[in-house]
């Protein structure tokens, strides 16, 4: 089959499977409102658009589709910035902060906050659903008091968020599940799997077409990644099955 084609099988299933998730996803929303419960997430809050945002390759490519050259300008300078910077980084923690403190907001938001390929975002992002104002999802805990965190894990409400997060819990854990069989119809096609951090996989794709390399096997994907030094664990895995 040829490449393009077995890509474009899989990015077409992974839009099946976005619009299978939001009507679901809409039923739970739908299901804590009726408690007289809100979700705060509205257009421009951003505020958890500066997390370190993770998404199979096929979802990459769905965003990468509709990029502008404006975009895929923003994604080439992001993706360089995070090369930069990661190899300084030896921990989860240091990675994630690194990425609110230094990396900054996503590259593919608008000049109002506003997601710019929303209707393409990966299933990481479809899933976190904010039970409280988005001023907490741009919260640095390691600055609050414990009094201040205490007060924080106090106001959840337990039988609904990823404790000690404040997001929904059922759609977090729904969107896992979509994104890990993403990943396996990925796998069924190619025999591995790729992942990563959704900005850098984005410039692995519009400036060195990571895609038409993967079609070629495991050993030649893994084999350009090193050769060419943008291989790092934090910003992508690719998995032998």
């Amino acid at each position: 089959m040829a490449k393009e084609k077995r890509w474009q099988l899989l990015r077409d299933e992974t839009k099946r499977q976005y619009e299978l998730f939001d009507g679901l996803t809409r039923r739970l929303v739908d299901k804590y409102s009726t408690s007289g419960r809100h979700i705060h997430c509205h257009k421009g809050c951003r505020e958890c658009c500066n997390l370190a945002v993770n998404s199979t390759y096929v979802e990459a490519l769905c965003v990468a589709e509709i990029l502008t050259d404006e975009q895929i300008f923003r994604v080439k300078s992001h993706g360089e910035k995070l090369l930069r910077h990661v190899g300084e980084i030896s921990d989860l923690k240091g990675y994630l902060r690194m990425q609110r403190t230094v990396i900054g907001f996503c590259p593919l938001l608008n000049g109002d906050g506003a997601c710019g390929v929303y209707g393409k975002r990966p299933f990481s992002c479809r899933s976190l659903l904010s039970t409280m104002e988005s001023n907490w999802c741009g919260t640095d805990f390691s600055l609050l008091s414990r009094s201040e965190k205490q007060a924080f894990m106090d106001s959840l409400d337990r039988e609904v968020v990823a404790f000690p997060m404040h997001y929904l819990a059922a759609s977090r854990d729904l969107g896992e599940q979509f994104e890990s069989r993403t990943a396996l119809v990925m796998a069924e096609e190619f025999g591995f799997t790729v992942t990563g951090n959704l900005p850098f996989l984005l410039y692995l794709e519009t400036e060195h077409g990571l895609g038409n390399i993967m079609c070629h096997g495991y050993d030649i994907t893994m084999d350009f990644l090193h050769q060419a030094r943008l291989f790092n664990p934090f910003l992508i895995a690719v998995d032998h099955i």
